[in-house]
């Protein structure tokens, strides 16, 4: 399954990846950016995917935060 797929991003609309980031003092934190476009490219939706590996056991948890667009 894609991103896509995953965030139940409607056919027509598009995501675009705005930005990437790195924390913690080996980057064990990956944050990445993303928004929902339409055809006429209004945003409707930006999405916060964050993926973070512990590195005591390297045990990664996923979130995704959804922000409606005004």
């Amino acid at each position: 399954m894609n991103l896509k797929d995953e965030l139940k991003i409607v056919g027509e609309n598009e995501l675009r990846h705005v930005r990437s980031r790195k924390k913690g003092t080996m980057g064990q934190t990956e944050i990445d950016e993303y928004e929902e476009v339409t055809h006429d490219g209004k945003v409707v939706a930006r999405y916060i995917v964050t993926e973070h590996t512990n590195l005591r056991g390297l045990e990664t948890k996923r979130s995704i935060e959804k922000q409606i667009a005004d």
